[in-house]
């Protein structure tokens, strides 16, 4: 038996067209502006050559010239464990609505998939939660939902390990996701990160417009 997986699906990517029409206002070059909104380009927007050469530009620049890319937000929702969350809410742009852990304990018996424990994990970790965790989780859960006493979600949470998975939905933008990709993409935590990563480069023109541009 192994433990759960982690998971990020892209929701929404809103905001290129504005972004990339606002990027112009510093230089008043609006007349230059070659981008067109089609539902046949890339998520109905269609970067044009010249456009795409300012882009660059500004994001190469740095953090302080390349403010548009804060204006096209990004909806994730993302699976990981409690512990990935902890180190992703040091970026502090995005917004996360997420699974409360203190309403949701209850709601059914925990199982070894409500944990990520790695594709490699060291040996007796699935067995240590299998055997310990996990059924004092249910004992717990048990006598809540006999007794309404809240004490014992209470207890429930200061035993959760950090392996156990959450669900948020992630509200975000490119700048935030820049950051994110360029910081983590060597971590120690490689499986962990390496799916949000995943999810990153497959976001509308990031890519060409700042992955190639950044190398």
């Amino acid at each position: 038996m192994i433990g759960g997986k982690l998971k990020v699906d892209i929701l929404d990517v809103a905001g290129i067209y504005p972004a990339i029409y606002g990027m112009r206002n510093p230089l008043n070059s609006h007349d230059r502006m070659d981008s067109e909104e089609d539902s046949y380009c890339t998520n109905g927007v269609c970067i044009g050559k010249k456009d795409m050469i300012l882009a660059k530009k500004l994001i190469k620049a740095g953090g302080e010239h390349r403010k548009f890319l804060r204006q096209i937000q990004v909806w994730l929702d993302v699976t990981v464990p409690r512990y990935l969350w902890q180190e992703l809410d040091t970026y502090k742009f995005g917004i996360k609505n997420s699974e409360s852990t203190m309403h949701c304990l209850h709601k059914r018996e925990f199982e070894l998939s409500d944990f990520y424990i790695g594709d490699d994990p060291i040996v007796g970790t699935a067995n240590y939660l299998e055997l310990y965790v996990i059924p004092k989780l249910n004992e717990y859960r048990q006598y809540y939902l006999k007794d309404k006493d809240y004490r014992w979600i209470i207890e429930m949470k200061r035993i959760l390990p950090e392996s156990f998975l959450q669900r948020r939905t992630w509200n975000t933008n490119y700048e935030e996701l820049l950051n994110i990709y360029y910081q983590r993409k060597n971590h120690r935590l490689k499986e962990e990160w390496g799916i949000i990563l995943d999810a990153i480069e497959e976001l509308p023109y990031f890519q060409e417009m700042i992955l190639d541009t950044l190398k």
